[in-house]
């Protein structure tokens, strides 16, 4: 008989050492806080371990989990270069390096006698990590730059992949990908139940109970379900600090972000019958709000809370690269439903299948919203 999921991963997890907690690019404030969760989980099993995830920058309202500012944003010296000279019949008396012309030149200097190219060897050290945890990731090209750079070092070593997204490609050694849970968080807390339950502490299940609040929009949406409930008062009565949560998610904003908050309402439309809700943000309005694409996600965040009606949110803005080109981009929330990716498949697409980041090259905003609004009409129930 099969092991059950969660035994596997706890096998995993004790035949290794070093491990390397992935996120996905633009990972969900629920990604970010299971990621940190998982990695704290880690420590107190004595794992090395260290979570990445590709460009990432840190959110201001996010500084208050735990462990927040450890989260790596590249993946450097998975392996080391080893160089073995032979000095076993010539001491060595002196070693030094240059680096001229993009070239490293080493100079060892023998005591006596020589040194011959027959002495010298080399060869690489293992990987730095033996196994790979990914989180809410639908397949390895999510994880960016991180998997791009390293797509060797991702197809020698193990992958535990932990999803809850209909469309995850399956693609590690273990799959655990439960499409019922609300969110990752509540996948990591039933898993450290599994492992040790004893593991839980304050600082574990701050992290997991942001990412269930986050994901239920403080469970006002409509994917609350009676388990989420319980882990969340578990996750209470183990010391989860929800006032602080709920404090720094949603009611603590900047006047520069309830600026952009007020452009981003003031330029509101609707389509009732499709029950879609969007707006359209001028490059101007991040400059002169002093605000950037990263506050959008809270703006998001607050039109799907205040318009209930709405099953589809989203908003196409313009941002100016370092070249003075405008480009057009689109944060887009979906119902449950809808596969974005699938939807959107000619645009470059981050995030997941229903909070996803496109790229709409350089076409003007109001173009690409009309083009990006007849898609989205075509898959929507009415």
């Amino acid at each position: 008989m099969s092991l059950a999921i969660e035994q596997q991963i706890k096998n995993m997890l004790e035949q290794h050492q070093n491990i390397l907690v992935c996120l996905p690019n633009h990972p969900s404030t629920d990604a970010i806080a299971s990621g940190l969760g998982m990695y704290h989980m880690l420590q107190k099993l004595g794992k090395n371990a260290k979570v990445v995830a590709a460009g990432f920058a840190l959110p201001d309202n996010h500084k208050f989990l735990p462990k927040s500012n450890e989260i790596e944003h590249d993946l450097t010296a998975l392996r080391k270069f080893v160089i073995s000279v032979d000095v076993s019949r010539t001491p060595v008396d002196e070693l030094n390096y240059t680096i001229e012309n993009g070239k490293l030149n080493i100079y060892v200097t023998p005591k006596d006698g020589y040194l011959e190219a027959r002495d010298v060897a080399t060869s690489s050290t293992d990987y730095a990590f033996d196994l790979i945890i990914t989180i809410d990731a639908r397949d390895l090209e999510s994880l960016g730059k991180v998997f791009e750079n390293n797509a060797e070092f991702f197809h020698h070593t193990p992958i535990v992949n932990l999803d809850h997204h209909p469309g995850n490609e399956h693609f590690g050694q273990i799959n655990h990908v439960n499409v019922t849970a609300t969110s990752i968080s509540e996948i990591i807390y039933e898993l450290l139940d599994h492992i040790e339950r004893n593991l839980l502490d304050e600082y574990i299940a701050t992290n997991l109970l942001t990412g269930i609040i986050s994901k239920t929009k403080s469970f006002k949406s409509n994917t609350v379900t009676p388990r989420s409930l319980a882990i969340a008062s578990h996750l209470i009565s183990s010391g989860a600090r929800r006032e602080e949560i709920v404090q720094n998610l949603y009611q603590t904003k900047s006047i520069s972000s309830l600026q952009l908050w007020g452009r981003a309402l003031a330029k509101l439309q609707a389509d009732p019958d499709h029950k879609i809700v969007w707006s359209v943000l001028r490059a101007e309005d991040f400059t002169e709000t002093q605000t950037n694409a990263l506050d959008l996600e809270r703006v998001i965040d607050e039109l799907i809370v205040n318009t209930p009606d709405a099953e589809n949110v989203y908003i196409v803005y313009e941002l100016i690269n370092e070249h003075g080109v405008r480009n057009t981009h689109a944060i887009v929330y979906t119902a449950p439903y809808i596969n974005a990716f699938d939807v959107f498949k000619d645009w470059h697409a981050d995030g997941s299948e229903n909070f996803t980041y496109l790229t709409l090259g350089n076409a003007p905003a109001e173009l690409a919203q009309n083009t990006l609004h007849e898609k989205l009409r075509a898959v929507i129930k009415k």
